[in-house]
Formats: structure tokens, C-alpha cells, sequence
């Protein structure tokens, strides 16, 4: 008995099709499916097999597929185009002569100006399914025109301020000569265009990007913190912002509010100390770690390493330091600064308590540039109030840190410190976390740094487990402690094969 025919179309999540693509279905096929509930009609001849997804978001993942198909040959111009083609309040700007009236999509207003004569479309970038790209010179020119907003979405073009700032981003991570090839360019452009208060403007911006003018009273405030070397991280500062969100929003059962720090002891700071100096690598026997703490005497062999044993518990065994912490992005930096200051007192070399001054990475993980430390800084401290004071504050705290760098070394051990100077503060236990877990936090970490700070279900799971087992631990007797230590397989080491499938336990 012959088969009945297949159904020929993408299936996959938020794909969409034309009803004249190659291979897909006669139009009656996709008109009975989409009665049947099997296919969803997006605009005139554009289908969906997704039924789950919002049709917007389908849209906007799709743009550029769809507006090639619509306007073949448009340039991405103004603000769409300053922005990198992101879709911003639902609109993108386009420039074609194929057509004049603005196109409406779900989730998605394509508006359409007619293409400048004077510009050719070799100038413009290539991309994806035919279209083109506004170059930077263009996306300079263009957004030098006047336009003004409708309603709550902003206007065609970029403002003033907003444009300052476009320049300003560029600068931080071009090459001097690019950033003058790119004057030159507008500059030319502009008189093909016939725009010379175009070229007024164009050799104001330069010059204040170059400190040779002062700023407006309305200064594009990324020029602003360029030129007084507090320019920021862009993408790391949303990065932020999610995770703020995330934080605020994730409900996570298994995670506690609050667990209760329990007796000061030399126990806790000692073990403190030991486990985080041997996340980074930094490996003794707890006999030999004991004997630097006590003795305050560095092993002959390995004083560097010693140095950081002894300065890693200097700073968390302080009663009052280790809890010290604040709301004010400045304090909170120098906070930052003396802490790193005291972990890394006795090396040098690696100019504790300074800004880093050259890139660091984590495999092919780069962080932030050397120059943009500060300012990232200071925008991911301000957004510290918003977060809940406690365990949720202390992740982001550690999470901010780590994902700036901002040191040559030590940046592990500080960021740890810092989280827990927020539980301190909250009288709430702090987190220690022991050999046989190091995989498990390093992987939580990368995970929520991969997705930008929208997966942070990784790093609460686990973080609140090491959570758990800290506060659970009889720090304030050393035998106790030592037994604890063993019957949790909390000093295994994860790297060794012998282990097999041990993992950390509760007391």
C-alpha cells in the first residue's frame, strides 16, 4: 500500500517559509493545514510550523530572511543600521526604491525611506539574503539628519547623545588610524550629499571625542566617561542588568533565604582560605596550609604560594572587614581594591589592589578589556541595591567580579570574598567551596556567563547546595570539623581518577 505523501515545509522551532520556496507544499496543502491547525499564517504567503512560539518573536529572528524576500536589495540605514541591526521599540529602518510605505509584520514595523542618490550600494555592507548594510560612514552621515520621534518610539535617527556615544564605541575598540580613516570618509560622503552642516557637525563630534572641545550640556554620557576614563563594558553591563532581573525573578525551591551563620571560629576563615586558594590551583595538604596560618612562617619551596594561603586569611578572618560592604558604587570599588590588596599583599609582582593592564582570559573566554574596568565597575555597583540583600546580592556580587577581572591574579579568590562580605552582612552563613565541588561551581559560573546572565538556574542549584553544607559544618570544633570534612568527601579532589562518582554530601 503506497504512503501517503509527506507534509514538505521546515518544521523546526520559530522556522518560516514562503508558499513558493523550493520543495514546499501546493498553496491548497498550506491553506488545509493552517484550517487544521497544523501551520500558522504570519502575512500574506509567509507560514510557520511553530504553534508555540510568539508569532513576534518568529518575526524578528527571521527579519532578514522575510525582508529579503520583500524588499530584495534594501540597506539597513539610520538608527536600525547604528544599532547593528537590532529591532528597537518593533521598528527597523530601511532604505530601497522598491517601495515607499512602511510594512507591518507581528512584532515587527519595517519603515521605508527612498535610498540616497549620491551613495551607491557597492559602499554598503553586505548581508544576509541579499541585503545590505549601512557602512559607518553612512551610519554617520544618515543619522546627522534631523527626525523626530512618534509617540513612545524614538525618532529615525539617532539624537545628538546618542550618537556621540555610537562614536565613542567605536574609538574604544578600534585603531586610531580607523577611527581617523572613518572622519575622512563621512567627511566625503557628506559632501557628495550635499550636506555641509553635515560636515560642521562631523568635525565637532571628532574633535570632542578628542578632548579638544568641551561637551555639550546634553553629552552622550559613554563620551563622557571615555574621556574621564570611566568608559564601560557595554554588553557585560547587560549582561548585568538580565542578571539583576534573573535574580529578582527566579524561584527556586531548593534554594534557602537564610541560613544562619553560627559561632565565629578559626575553623571557618582557615578553611575559607584553604578552599578557595585550591579552586585557583593553588594546592597544600591541610597540614601544611595550617602550619603557614599559625606559624605566619612561608614554606621555602613555595613562598608565593604560602603568601597567598596567608593573605587570603588575613582577610577573611577580620571580624569587621569581612563583613563590610555598602551600596555606594565608589565604596564598594574600594572595597574591592583593599581586599584584593590584602589577599595578594605579599606578591607584588601582581600589583595587588590594582586595575589589570593587559587582557585577561579563561580559555577562549575573554573579559573585560583593561580599559574599560573602572566604568564597568561602577555601572554593575549601581545596579547592587536592586538586588535582594542576602544570598541573591551575594551571587551577583561574585558573578559581577568575575566577569569583569579586573586583576591581574586573584580574581577568583576576591569575588569569593566579596559574596560572602554580603552574607556576612546579612548575619546569614557564608559559602565555602570544598576540593570535590570545584567542578561543579566553575562549570555553574561559565554556564551563567555563556548566556549572558539569563541561565542563572545553574549557579543558584549549586551555590545553595555549597550554601547548605557550610552552614551545616561544627566549624567552632576542630575535630568535628576534620571528621565532617572526610565523611562529605569535602578534601577529594574532583581531578582525581580514583574518585569515581564521589560527590559532596551534607553533613
Amino acid at each position: 500500500m503506497a504512503q501517503a505523501a509527506a507534509f514538505r515545509w521546515p518544521v523546526g522551532p520559530r522556522t518560516v517559509f514562503y508558499d513558493d520556496d523550493e520543495g514546499v507544499a501546493s498553496a491548497p496543502t498550506l491553506r488545509r493545514a493552517v484550517a487544521e491547525g497544523r501551520l500558522r499564517r504570519l502575512a500574506p504567503r509567509l507560514y510557520t510550523a511553530d504553534l508555540v512560539s510568539d508569532p513576534a518573536d518568529i518575526v524578528v529572528e527571521n527579519r532578514w530572511y522575510i525582508l529579503g524576500r520583500l524588499l530584495p536589495g534594501a540597506v539597513v540605514v539610520d538608527r536600525s543600521a547604528a544599532e547593528g541591526g537590532k529591532v528597537v521599540d518593533g521598528l527597523l529602518h530601511v532604505a530601497t526604491d522598491e517601495r515607499q510605505t512602511t510594512l507591518r509584520l507581528p512584532g515587527l514595523e519595517i519603515r521605508v525611506r527612498p535610498n540616497d542618490a549620491d551613495v551607491s550600494k557597492s559602499e554598503d555592507l553586505p548581508w544576509p539574503h541579499g541585503l545590505r548594510m549601512s557602512r559607518p560612514a553612512r551610519v554617520l552621515v544618515d543619522n546627522l539628519a534631523t527626525s523626530k520621534s512618534t509617540g513612545r518610539r524614538r525618532s529615525r535617527t539617532l539624537s545628538l547623545a546618542e550618537l556621540e556615544d555610537w562614536l565613542a564605541r567605536k574609538s574604544m575598540f578600534w585603531e586610531k588610524s580607523r577611527v581617523s580613516r572613518l572622519r575622512e570618509e563621512a567627511i566625503e560622503l557628506a559632501g557628495r550629499m550635499a550636506a555641509p552642516d553635515r560636515i560642521h557637525e562631523i568635525d565637532a563630534l571628532f574633535e570632542r571625542l578628542a578632548g579638544l572641545l568641551p561637551l555639550r550640556p546634553d553629552f552622550g554620557r559613554l563620551l563622557k566617561a571615555l574621556l574621564t576614563d570611566q568608559a564601560w563594558d557595554e554588553r557585560r553591563v547587560e549582561m548585568f542588568e538580565r542578571l539583576v532581573a534573573m535574580l529578582a525573578e527566579h524561584d527556586d525551591p531548593e534554594a534557602p533565604d537564610f541560613l544562619p551563620e553560627g559561632r565565629l571560629s578559626a575553623e571557618l576563615p582557615f578553611y575559607e582560605s584553604y578552599f578557595s586558594n585550591y579552586i585557583e590551583g593553588t594546592k597544600f595538604t591541610v597540614d601544611e596550609a595550617r602550619r603557614i596560618v599559625e606559624t605566619q612562617q612561608l614554606p621555602a619551596s613555595r613562598p608565593a604560594d604560602g603568601h597567598d594561603i596567608l593573605g587570603t586569611y588575613r582577610c577573611v578572618v577580620d571580624p569587621v572587614g569581612r563583613k563590610a560592604v555598602s551600596e555606594d558604587p565608589q565604596v564598594l570599588a574600594d572595597y574591592l581594591c583593599e581586599r584584593h590588596m590584602m589577599i595578594l599583599g605579599g606578591r607584588p609582582e601582581l600589583c595587588p589592589g590594582k586595575w589589570k593592564q593587559d587582557n585577561n582570559q579563561a580559555g577562549g573566554y575573554s573579559f573585560v578589556a583593561p580599559t574599560l574596568v573602572g566604568g564597568t565597575l561602577h555601572r554593575g555597583f549601581e545596579l547592587v541595591a536592586q538586588v535582594p540583600a542576602g544570598f541573591r546580592r551575594a551571587l551577583y556580587m561574585m558573578v559581577l567580579v568575575t566577569e569583569v577581572h579586573p586583576f591581574a591574579d586573584g580574581n577568583g579568590r576576591v569575588a569569593r570574598v566579596m559574596m560572602n562580605a554580603e552574607l556576612s552582612a546579612a548575619n546569614a552563613s557564608r559559602i565555602i567551596i570544598p576540593s570535590v565541588y570545584r567542578k561543579e561551581y566553575l562549570a555553574a559560573l561559565r554556564r551563567a556567563s555563556i548566556s549572558g546572565g539569563d541561565d542563572v538556574s545553574a549557579l543558584i542549584r549549586v551555590m545553595s547546595f555549597a550554601w547548605r553544607w557550610t552552614a551545616a559544618m561544627p566549624w567552632e570544633d576542630r575535630a568535628a570539623t576534620a571528621g565532617q570534612l572526610e565523611a562529605t568527601s569535602a578534601l577529594r579532589d574532583p581531578d582525581d581518577l580514583a574518585v569515581g562518582g564521589v560527590q559532596l554530601t551534607l553533613p
